[in-house]
């Protein structure tokens, strides 16, 4: 069992194929000899035994003992850790150790992974003991290593770490992981060496056993949210530029600029291409050491609110004089015709707009992302379809264009860039 307490238990010595009592100099020595094992990151088990104690075993038993010896097992870092350790830092995500192991051994095996530096602490269970819930918190950070734990402790830190408001991920593969598994944020169980019941108590399941592979998942999760805030920043953008033209249209006692099947158009055909290929945005670089905000309640904060504002305020505000305009000089045929083309137009110009919160259109490659080049082809051909085709002309009740309106419509569009490329600009400057 653990050392320090079956060395306490101990009255006597076998050495040599004699026993005799333990002196004070040799408990000492001793115990010197287990604090140099553990200080080499060696997990230290003693042995002793006791004759004449009979079948019925009590916590009495263990006691007047006679100590053997030490057994010292290295359970090596995999050469990944230190350096997916140091990614997960960079990523502003903290990581501690909670072990079973003795302090000087748990330090140690830290100390080679990177998790405990100068100025750290390590916590043992008994001293965990001693503290208040207030007070644990408080020393939470400070604490890189907790040791001598038992499943009760993990419970508690876990809680601890709550309190303060962190989201919590718990590694675990015993038996005696599955409480504090189900109680973390999320759990991750190991596949290879994972017990069934922590497997089944984890919300995921690390098939290679590779804390690396941890750090991985991290980067790509990030890499989604930002691709359903694209997503969901342009579809609720062209939805809310396309109320807001009706809007306008009504208070300024025009008729309707866009028809029942030309928002069906507008909606099912160009924004569901476009929007698919949004969500095969590449990962942008640098995603585990850029500053990350902890997401909200809301998918929609405040970033998003404006910037769908503005995309929303300048498609009404194109579209509308457009309208107007040719609805004088045209009639209403060329006027709709007009309308829809236009919105439809700025609906493209704003899917690449949305490749990125902060960076300039321009300053991306225009070929990162070849999804959305192809689905940017199609809807300007199902464009140009709607407006040539009889069959299109007919269900949408559209006119041919001639190539000057079409110079005007591509030209009128380019407010949604310019207004985003000014936002962008200024959000650069704020985070610098």
């Amino acid at each position: 069992g653990a050392p320090e307490h079956l060395l306490a238990c101990a009255t006597h010595l076998r050495e040599g194929g004699k026993t005799h009592v333990i002196s004070a100099e040799k408990r000492d020595q001793l115990d010197a000899l287990m604090r140099n094992l553990s200080s080499e990151g060696l997990r230290v088990l003693a042995y002793a035994e006791r004759e004449g104690v009979g079948q019925d075993l009590s916590a009495e038993s263990v006691a007047h003992l006679t100590f053997l010896g030490f057994i010292g097992m290295k359970d090596g870092l995999k050469a990944e850790v230190p350096s997916a350790l140091a990614k997960a830092r960079g990523a502003g995500i903290r990581v501690v150790m909670i072990t079973g192991d003795h302090v000087i051994t748990a330090e140690a095996i830290a100390r080679e992974a990177g998790i405990f530096k100068d100025g750290d602490r390590v916590l043992s269970g008994t001293e965990l003991d001693a503290l208040s819930d207030e007070q644990l918190r408080d020393a939470l950070d400070t604490v890189a290593v907790f040791a001598r734990v038992t499943p009760d402790h993990k419970l508690r830190i876990i809680q601890a770490y709550r309190a303060k408001g962190h989201t919590i991920a718990m590694t675990g593969d015993g038996i005696n992981d599955a409480p504090s598994l189900v109680a973390a944020d999320l759990g991750v169980a190991m596949g290879k060496i994972g017990t069934e019941v922590a497997k089944e108590a984890a919300d995921i399941v690390l098939l290679d056993d590779d804390f690396g592979s941890i750090v991985s998942a991290i980067e790509e999760g990030r890499g989604i949210y930002q691709n359903i805030r694209r997503v969901a920043l342009y579809l609720f953008s062209t939805s809310a530029g396309e109320t807001l033209t009706i809007i306008g249209a009504l208070v300024a006692k025009l008729p309707v600029p866009v028809l029942p099947a030309q928002i069906i158009w507008l909606n099912f055909v160009t924004d569901g291409f476009l929007d698919v290929a949004l969500a095969m945005e590449p990962k942008e670089k640098n995603l585990l050491t850029r500053p990350f905000r902890k997401p909200g309640k809301y998918l929609l904060d405040s970033s998003m609110t404006l910037r769908m504002a503005l995309m929303a305020i300048t498609m009404a505000a194109v579209t509308l004089p457009l309208f107007a305009l040719f609805l004088s000089t045209e009639g209403i045929a060329k006027a709709l015709t007009v309308s829809l083309t236009c919105l439809a137009v700025m609906q493209w110009y704003n899917a690449w707009n949305c490749r990125s919160e902060t960076r300039s259109l321009f300053a991306m490659n225009p070929l990162g992302n070849p999804y959305l080049i192809g689905a940017t082809g199609i809807v300007v051909l199902l464009q140009i379809a709607a407006v040539y085709h009889p069959f299109f002309q007919n269900i949408l009740h559209t006119v041919p264009l001639t190539l000057d309106e079409w110079q005007l419509i591509l030209l009128a569009g380019l407010p949604i860039i310019v207004v985003e490329e000014v936002r962008k600009f200024v959000a650069r400057l704020r985070a610098h």
